[in-house]
């Protein structure tokens, strides 16, 4: 039996797409779409997937999405991807959940090959933009291995100032954690990769019950370690401070070493496309769940061990008390 064009959906809608000229497609369709937007339509047929292959759509589509890639460092990073804007969005728009927590794959990997970090950072309310930053971190020094791993972006001295309102109870408080959002894209210049170490949406909200500042917590587990970016609010609401570190299952800040190691790994490992239940910190609430059932590990061993040791100090008491009797006897 002979198929015709209308029995095949594909064939009719690709039909269709033919129908209209390339440089409509490209120019007044391709243009208008938002990244996640642009992304999804490239996979459905191959005609606009060679539309697509056009760098400024992508590199637009990068700039809308993350305003910090306006600088020009990291526009001349993003020149040197493989494939340009196009492999840039494809490294940095889906999560980092879906990264394997093989320790072998990060204990085999060698600092020395990441001499240096770039953070492109963007934090909004809503649909507004409230910072944007870009900060260069280099990786080879001694101080930055031995040290505590983390990166700043803010002086406490010069705090910005927001418009956000204060959250004065739990509505306000949990308005507050809905609608901001925040992404860190790490850069690695030397390996020509990047990646979105935020959770996106927020996993915690907390107020000092003292000085009232507001800490808004963004995290997501890399593999046996989490990336945990706080942002801190002063009363008035200015933002005080926006740091990053990694901490590993114990609750123990990593050195710069050891988190170079680890990001080496979320680097240049895997990527697919974020879920929505992921993207409010599914990695986070995982890794708090496995790091509450070591904790908890610990808490029974350490209570066998202490056990033993009663043990064997009541039997050396005996022992002691038998010999002691048996000299006083003889």
């Amino acid at each position: 039996m002979t198929s015709t064009p209308g029995d095949d959906p594909n064939a009719a809608e690709s039909s269709a797409l033919s129908a209209i000229h390339p440089d409509i497609i490209q120019t007044h369709i391709l243009t208008r779409l938002p990244g996640p937007a642009l992304a999804s339509a490239t996979a459905t047929c191959s005609q606009l997937h060679s539309l697509s292959s056009h760098d400024p759509l992508w590199l637009n589509a990068c700039h809308a999405t993350w305003p910090s890639t306006l600088t020009p460092r990291v526009r001349h990073v993003i020149d040197t991807f493989p494939n340009a804007a196009r492999s840039f969005f494809a490294d940095s728009f889906p999560s980092s959940h879906s990264l394997s927590s093989n320790k072998t794959t990060f204990s085999s990997n060698d600092p020395n090959r990441t001499p240096e970090l770039i953070s492109a950072v963007d934090l909004f309310h809503n649909e507004s933009l409230l910072f944007s930053k870009v900060v260069e971190t280099e990786t080879v020094t001694g101080w930055f291995r031995c040290s505590p791993f983390r990166i700043d972006l803010v002086d406490p001295k010069h705090a910005v100032k927001t418009g956000v309102k204060y959250p004065v109870d739990e509505d306000t408080c949990r308005e507050l954690e809905e609608s901001l959002r925040l992404t860190w894209i790490l850069v690695d210049p030397t390996g020509k990769r990047a990646v979105d170490v935020s959770s996106g949406k927020v996993v915690a909200l907390e107020k000092h019950w003292l000085s009232g500042e507001v800490v808004v917590r963004f995290a997501t587990e890399a593999g046996a370690a989490l990336c945990s970016v706080a942002v801190t609010w002063g009363t008035e609401m200015q933002i005080k401070e926006i740091s990053f570190q990694m901490e590993d299952v114990d609750g123990v800040q990593m050195n710069g070493r050891d988190s170079l190691v680890i990001l080496q790994g979320v680097l240049e490992g895997e990527r697919r496309w974020k879920k929505k239940k992921e993207e409010g910190g599914e990695g986070y609430r995982v890794f708090l769940k496995r790091k509450k059932e070591r904790k908890e590990g610990k808490v029974r061993a350490e209570g066998r061990l202490d056990m033993l040791c009663v043990g064997l100090a009541v039997v050396t008491m005996v022992a002691s008390s038998l010999f002691l009797l048996w000299r006083w006897h003889h």
